[in-house]
């Protein structure tokens, strides 16, 4: 099995990941119609609707479809899967890698972070602004440099987790199917795990569910963006550990303070505080406090930080088999 293989860490499950992490680095991440986190969101819509259909609670309905989607998507994925390989193995390497593509995103948030930080030394706020509105969910449209500097490093730092350490973290122990499958769950976080009136219930299963599924990753984020800190010569990162998962613990999220507080004492900078989403002020504690507030070339730093964190977690997989 495949998640066997990974889990033992052999040869060819190592030839599948860095094929597929090597397609994401050159690559990225297309917008293509039939993409499967495209396809993941209509199955989403859809069975919403069917679902609120149904004369029960809505966090009963919920937790219905959650379960549902994500047990399909793991089963139908490992079900394909050893299909193929029972046919190919060349088959089953390419379908294996291009699951495992599909769930990375490192290129793509590169991309997208590269867009404020060019409109920022360009000195276009608006563009800035409006280009930072594609990756959170607060408002930007009042936001000075500052406040789009230490938003795009928080979400980049989230991302990290979000969009990189996890998938590949499943993908390692268990292949395509578990790496896909964390995707579904992350798929629906984003689309139903909002606290609205409309959401509040009937996202309750899926936002726990994510939760529970970065609690892992998040946890192991700060010791690989130490390692990563110090790769690009930011000193000696790693008395700040004890700083770190302090801070982390007063976010208001379970797992997003840990990538948070990594990347804030790594650079020096100041995250978290208040923040308007839909109007209102929300009121965070923030992270590093003392330290000086962020700037577009902290944004620079970030991402190369984004980069390298990246690699040091591409990296363990093959340490691991060299050691063992």
């Amino acid at each position: 099995m495949w998640g066997y293989d990974l889990f033992i860490l052999k040869p060819f499950s190592l030839l599948i990941l860095y094929s597929a992490l090597a397609g994401d680095l050159v690559f990225g991440d297309g917008n293509w119609a039939f993409h499967p986190i495209r396809l993941m969101g209509a199955a989403i819509s859809f069975a919403e609707k069917r679902v609120r259909a149904l004369c029960i609670s809505d966090f009963m309905a919920g937790l219905i479809m959650t379960a549902g989607l994500v047990l399909f998507t793991y089963l139908s994925i490992a079900t394909v899967a050893a299909f193929i390989h029972s046919i190919s193995e060349i088959l089953y390497f390419f379908f294996s890698a291009a699951c495992i593509y599909f769930g990375v995103c490192l290129r793509c948030l590169l991309k997208e972070a590269q867009k404020v930080y060019d409109a920022l030394l360009a000195g276009d706020l608006g563009l800035a602004r409006r280009n930072l509105s594609m990756l959170v969910s607060r408002q930007t449209e009042s936001m000075d440099q500052i406040q789009i500097s230490m938003a795009l490093i928080e979400t980049v730092s989230e991302n990290f987790v979000d969009g990189i350490l996890s998938p590949f973290f499943y993908a390692v122990i268990g292949g395509p199917a578990l790496c896909l499958c964390f995707k579904m769950v992350s798929t629906l976080d984003s689309m139903i795990g909002y606290k609205t009136p409309d959401y509040v219930q009937f996202g309750k299963a899926a936002a726990r569910l994510d939760d529970l599924a970065n609690f892992v990753p998040a946890r192991i984020s700060p010791f690989v963006v130490l390692v990563a800190g110090v790769l690009t010569g930011r000193g000696k990162v790693f008395s700040r550990m004890r700083k770190i998962f302090q801070d982390a613990r007063n976010h208001k999220s379970p797992n997003s303070g840990f990538p948070e507080a990594a990347f804030a004492y790594v650079l020096g900078v100041r995250l978290g505080g208040p923040v308007m989403y839909d109007g209102r002020l929300t009121k965070s504690p923030f992270i590093n406090p003392y330290a000086k507030d962020p700037g577009p070339e902290d944004i620079d730093s970030a991402i190369k930080l984004l980069y390298v964190s990246s690699l040091v977690s591409y990296a363990l997989p093959l340490l691991l088999l060299l050691v063992f």
